[in-house]
């Protein structure tokens, strides 16, 4: 199988931009506001709220002058970089099943592992956490999101379905 990659596209991107400077200059505001009124706890919360705002907008910014691949699929597996804490690399081994859901009313094709302690003790604690506490209940930790790429999620979904049925052939 040859590898195959899916890359965003950076027209879908500009509202993340666009959302992402109106939340920075609103923190900005609320930060003004707290100087003004010399209250030094508000101040601290909104510099935090500011620094990891600022660096997810980074983020955003990056990948809107150098597009990346979000998901690459080849013949060890799936290299998945859909979201900001990105998964990175899952062998077809670890997965047991590939489907597709809603989640948040937006279909989503979902990963599921066979061993999730495995999936999280690889990753950096800061990222399993996080995946950990943006996952939706009764959901797999893996979840694709195709939203910023001009792919069709059920012509997305077959393809890994049938790179993991042949993986299991071999």
């Amino acid at each position: 199988m040859d590898e195959v990659k899916i890359y965003q596209k950076r027209k879908k991107m500009i509202k993340s931009i666009l959302l992402g400077l109106y939340i920075i200059l609103l923190s900005l505001l609320f930060l003004a506001v707290g100087i003004y009124d010399r209250n030094v706890p508000f101040i601290i919360l909104l510099g935090f709220i500011l620094l990891v705002e600022i660096s997810c907008y980074a983020v955003i910014l990056y990948h809107f002058v150098k597009p990346n691949a979000i998901l690459a699929v080849n013949q060890k597996g799936i290299i998945d970089q859909s979201t900001i804490p990105s998964i990175g690399k899952i062998s077809w081994q670890d997965i047991d099943q590939i489907y597709m859901t809603k989640v948040f009313k937006k279909d989503t094709i979902c990963i599921k592992l066979k061993d999730n302690d495995k999936f999280y003790s690889g990753l950096p604690k800061w990222k399993a956490l996080f995946i950990k506490l943006n996952t939706p209940k009764n959901t797999d930790p893996v979840m694709i999101n195709l939203k910023k790429t001009d792919e069709d999620i059920s012509e997305v979904l077959d393809l890994l379905k049938t790179a993991l049925r042949d993986s299991i052939r071999d």
